[in-house]
């Protein structure tokens, strides 16, 4: 699935660390992300673990940028010390793809998730997904 590399590159942009002016401050070392996505056409959700070391203290919807797909942009965004939120819109070949999202952090833990809007193809979808992190140790 195309729009499945979309969602993909959110989720991991907290592993791509770039700081900024504003930033969501977290616990460098090595973190463990669980992501869920519910989409009706899924049928149950499907969730999806995996470990990264973050070496920098910040994170900056900035960052989202980075891992996303080519024809996304970042439309709008906010961050203070413990929380971010953005706005985003894709257009690719067939469909466009609109979504929100948040994050929160206590410093070595996260939480947050997006609502995205899909069309493709002239077919409509609406997918959520949601995920937290927790600092488990240092980086090997």
């Amino acid at each position: 699935m195309g729009h499945a590399k979309i969602w993909t590159g959110l989720v991991l942009f907290l592993g791509a660390i770039n700081l900024s002016a504003a930033e969501m401050k977290v616990k460098p070392g090595k973190w463990e992300f669980v992501s869920t996505t519910n989409m009706a056409m899924m049928g149950a959700p499907r969730s999806h673990t995996n470990t990264q070391c973050l070496s920098e203290s910040g994170v900056s919807p900035k960052t989202l940028m980075k891992d996303m797909a080519q024809g996304c942009q970042l439309l709008d965004s906010n961050t203070s010390k413990s929380a971010m939120s953005w706005t985003v819109k894709c257009q690719q070949e067939g469909g466009e793809m609109t979504g929100e999202g948040q994050v929160s952090s206590t410093g070595d833990t996260l939480q947050g998730g997006m609502n995205m809007k899909m069309s493709f193809n002239g077919q409509a979808m609406d997918m959520s997904v949601e995920w937290t992190g927790k600092h488990v140790g240092a980086c090997d």
